[in-house]
């Protein structure tokens, strides 16, 4: 089983008009899913996060790839 790292991100808000949409973006974009806690529903579910992949998107989506968020 291999681990992939992804150094901590800092994220904070920004108040756009129209909402970015990957597939106008250069290379290849995963809509990676941030959840508040484990357990992955709608009510934990934050917002996604777009993260530069040399794989097809769908290679992640098909393993369930997810982000947990530490609020603090």
């Amino acid at each position: 089983m291999c681990c992939y790292l992804l150094p901590v991100v800092h994220v904070y808000a920004i108040s756009t008009t129209t909402p970015l949409d990957p597939k106008k973006q250069p290379g290849s974009l995963y809509s990676c899913p941030v959840y508040k806690k484990p357990r992955r529903t709608d009510l934990t579910y934050i917002f996604s996060l777009y993260l530069k992949t040399v794989q097809n998107p769908d290679h992640w989506t098909l393993r369930g790839v997810a982000l947990l968020c530490d609020s603090k």
